[in-house]
């Protein structure tokens, strides 16, 4: 199976993809390193076709409120449409549980899962 790791080559990112290849999976560690930018949206198009899963485990290089959340909607907006153009049949997210109880921590407020 194909699955992308958004921030692969991170602190999460590379035991996630440590974990997925040891079970025989084609992994693939996206980062913008990588050329395969989820802000920007270059080189999503080209990691996500034929990908299954898309694991997302991306973080704002900022924690400054405004920043932080305009990272994450950024981001996450780029990836759901490169996933709904490749057919990826599956997205996970890495979130941080029981961000809805601390709302004074802007990081936090744009960790919350939001409905579409």
């Amino acid at each position: 199976m194909k699955i992308v790791i958004l921030g692969g080559t991170g602190l999460i990112g590379t035991k996630v993809v440590n974990l997925l290849r040891a079970r025989g999976h084609e992994v693939i560690a996206a980062s913008p390193s990588k050329g395969i930018n989820s802000i920007t949206g270059e080189g999503l198009t080209e990691a996500l076709t034929g990908a299954q899963v898309v694991v997302d485990v991306t973080n704002s290089p900022s924690f400054e409120d405004t920043a932080v959340l305009e990272f994450f909607e950024t981001s996450t907006r780029n990836v759901l449409a490169a996933e709904a153009k490749t057919g990826v049949g599956h997205h996970v997210a890495l979130s941080v549980v029981g961000t809805d109880q601390l709302p004074a921590s802007g990081y936090l407020r744009a960790k919350v899962p939001r409905k579409n």
